[in-house]
């Protein structure tokens, strides 16, 4: 369920029952409401539900930028850092069963690859209508690809997801 998650815990926590009893097994969650009272209520009900979390680590906008690309200081480290590296290191400690980087910033989605290795796979929207391409991100580290206006804004949408199927070395 991509409804990006976003309020204090009370809230989130009925979300997330909503979310998963009527059948979505995961929803996206945004980090920037923390873990205390933010993101800890859904993981525990989450697990609770054997349910998953993906973590909005960036968007695939243009003004993307403005949030998860800012620089921060890690309060943790202390160090300087951008805001979507502290989010896929979050994403590692919580345990997330995936995270979204933007097919548009295939450099952003390769970064993100080399700290969550093969432990938290990437989702990856902005496939054609918004610009991103299907190699770079596959190429890049994403493992699953959110294509739905390719396919939905299509003049026929049965070839246009063939296409993709088939760019993404999914043949049947």
């Amino acid at each position: 369920m991509d409804c990006k998650a976003n309020d204090i815990g009370a809230t989130n926590q009925v979300i997330a029952e909503y979310y998963y009893a009527v059948g979505f097994d995961a929803l996206i969650a945004n980090p920037f409401i923390g873990w205390k009272e933010g993101l800890k209520p859904i993981f525990d009900v989450a697990h609770r539900l054997q349910r998953g979390v993906i973590l909005l680590v960036y968007m695939s906008h243009k003004g993307a930028v403005e949030g998860y690309g800012q620089t921060i200081i890690d309060a943790e480290t202390g160090q300087k850092t951008p805001q979507y590296i502290a989010f896929a290191k979050k994403a590692l400690r919580y345990e997330a069963s995936g995270v979204v980087v933007g097919a548009t910033y295939p450099e952003k989605v390769r970064e993100v690859h080399a700290i969550l290795d093969e432990k938290i796979p990437i989702f990856s929207p902005g496939i054609g209508a918004q610009g991103g391409e299907i190699t770079a991100a596959l190429e890049a580290g994403s493992r699953y690809l959110i294509v739905g206006r390719s396919i939905a804004q299509a003049k026929n949408p049965a070839e246009a997801a063939k296409e993709i199927r088939d760019l993404a070395g999914l043949r049947k």
